[in-house]
């Protein structure tokens, strides 16, 4: 059997919008295809922007953009471009290019890279999005089935989930073991795609075929709480007895650590100016004109004087003191009491084990953190940014630390020796793969997961490190993006050695019975995720259950003459 080739772009164009890795991926998979693609972008930015250009296939073109947008967009082709991509790494860039490529050339279709890709979902008729991506919500989920020693060959997105496609090895005490395919679906809420057998190659799953034996492997796909559930189940390391450690809002401190010189600053000339002013006025020696400031600053009066302009300006001061004065009185207990709040994190580290350390709190350590919040699983959480925007709502699901995830003495303090895994998803390769040596170091027997942007790179100095597994987020969600770009029914080929699967979105036209989903089903044919009209999204075991109706959306995944023949006979093109 031979691997699912992917459909040749040649003579279609592509536009563009935004330098970032996300960019060089795309553009990379579709000029290897044979598409033409201009990016438009400023390389000049800043110094990632310029990296990124450099990283850009000789053959792209980059359009500098004006304050015209319009110029850029029809220098780039947009009028005759088969779709558009708005992939910067800033959310608000990316609607502002759709928005302004939708006025001028409103039947091209785009697809939109953004962390809020339910945004997306509700502007797709206006703007017309064919889809809406977020890169971290794509990838962390490979990244945490990784830290259970499964690995995510696939993601894609139906309503406000994505619906993930993981290979589970079946071992002892796996709860694989010794089920069918229609019982495994009805135990686990997941479809099983595909299996391969102990030393045979990988084969579309037989609702006939005998039951599940160890060393065997499978593919099983379905709604991501339910696949990744699963793999918690399904790995061996991870103990019942795990305790879920409950994390606690933390104060924001990017008030406090801006406000606090600024407050001591203005006292400090309020209160000089005042001693002075008292010191010329009343002929006070230097303590006397000292002490009637602090008076002042207390909200106790000063001495009394016929000139209007002093009487006004002692008010003023004051006033002015008083209030300055408990400002600064605020944040100095703020910080008492930030670092009392660091202390009983510290605290609660301790007590946590066999959990997840997380290292980088960014998009994607925050959806890593969403999952396996969800998921019951402990985790703690370096982050070097004291001001993280994502600091204080991962604080509500987890313990927070601040400081340098690759120095020994922040992995002690997060449980490294204790914990089972360490994800290092910072945005700087060296850094990941120095937590993943600082760990290792600590806990030999730690499982390592690093995110890194260069595979080549990744593969090598993984080796060289003994980190367990190197993903890259974008290269995680490349797929995604150019299947949306290139095909409007989203027919996306899975990645599974040689075996042909193909992934299929797609609204039926008429209504299908469960006899008819049970007819396709019994060919091989699998049901991952329904979304109904009413915003009910239903799970392999029940999607079978329940007919399709126009309006509908679904996920199937199968052997792929047989999703081509499903594609036909539901006319769902």
């Amino acid at each position: 059997m031979t691997k699912t080739q992917p459909m040749a772009l040649t003579g279609r164009t592509f536009v563009m919008t935004g330098l970032s890795h996300l960019t060089v991926r795309v553009a990379g998979a579709l000029v290897e295809r044979g598409a033409t693609v201009n990016v438009i972008g400023h390389p000049d930015a800043d110094r990632d922007a310029h990296e990124v250009t450099a990283l850009l296939d000789e053959s792209v073109r980059v359009i500098v953009p004006t304050r015209d947008h319009d110029k850029a967009l029809t220098a780039a082709g947009l009028l005759e471009a088969d779709g558009l991509l708005a992939v910067a790494d800033a959310d608000i860039e990316n609607l502002r290019w759709a928005a302004d490529a939708h006025e001028l050339a409103p039947d091209v279709p785009l697809v939109l890279r953004t962390f809020q890709p339910e945004l997306g979902e509700h502007l797709a008729e206006s703007l017309n999005i064919r889809r809406a991506f977020s890169v971290a919500g794509l990838a962390a989920p490979a990244f945490v089935a990784a830290s259970f020693s499964e690995r995510v060959v696939e993601t894609l997105r139906l309503a406000d989930d994505e619906i993930p496609l993981c290979v589970l090895d079946v071992h002892d005490g796996s709860p694989l073991l010794g089920g069918d395919l229609d019982a495994v679906r009805a135990d686990t809420s997941c479809a099983i795609v595909a299996v391969q057998r102990a030393g045979r190659e990988w084969e579309p799953a037989d609702p006939s075929s005998p039951p599940l034996e160890r060393g065997d492997q499978v593919l099983a796909g379905g709604r991501r709480a339910d696949v990744l559930r699963l793999a918690v189940r399904n790995d061996p390391g991870l103990g019942p007895d795990v305790v879920r450690a409950h994390g606690r809002r933390r104060p924001s401190r990017r008030r406090t650590s801006n406000l606090l010189p600024i407050s001591a600053g203005l006292f400090a000339a309020l209160f000089v100016l005042t001693a002075m002013v008292n010191h010329f006025v009343f002929d006070l020696d230097a303590s006397d004109s000292v002490a009637t400031a602090v008076a002042a600053a207390l909200g106790n009066g000063t001495p009394s004087t016929t000139s209007k302009w002093v009487q006004v300006f002692n008010l003023v001061a004051m006033i002015g003191a008083f209030v300055l004065l408990w400002v600064l009185l605020s944040h100095i207990t703020a910080l008492v009491l930030a670092e009392r709040f660091d202390q009983r994190m510290i605290r609660r580290a301790r007590r946590v084990k066999d959990h997840v350390v997380i290292v980088g709190l960014g998009r994607v350590g925050y959806r890593i953190v969403q999952l396996l919040a969800e998921l019951d699983v402990p985790t703690v959480v370096i982050e070097h940014a004291v001001d993280s925007r994502f600091s204080e709502a991962a604080g509500e699901r987890t313990v927070v630390l601040t400081g340098d995830g690759q120095l020994p003495e922040n992995l002690d303090r997060a449980g490294i020796t204790r914990a089972r895994c360490v994800i290092a998803c910072t945005t700087d390769d060296l850094a990941n793969l120095a937590v993943c040596l600082a760990a290792k170091r600590a806990n030999p027997s730690i499982r390592t997961v690093t995110r890194a942007f260069d595979d080549q790179l990744a593969q090598r100095l993984s080796q060289a490190f003994r980190v367990d597994v190197a993903l890259s987020s974008t290269g995680t969600a490349a797929a995604a993006f150019v299947g949306a770009a290139t095909d409007s029914l989203a027919m996306r080929p899975i990645a599974l050695d040689d075996i042909e699967l193909l992934a299929f979105r797609f609204t039926p036209t008429t209504v299908l019975t469960p006899d008819e989903i049970d007819g396709w089903v019994s060919k091989g044919l699998r049901v991952l995720a329904v979304e109904h009209a009413d915003g009910s999204v239903e799970t392999p075991t029940t999607a079978v259950t329940r007919a399709m109706e126009p309006g509908d959306e679904a996920i199937v995944v199968g052997p792929a003459d047989l999703i081509r023949a499903f594609s036909r006979a539901t006319d769902a093109a």
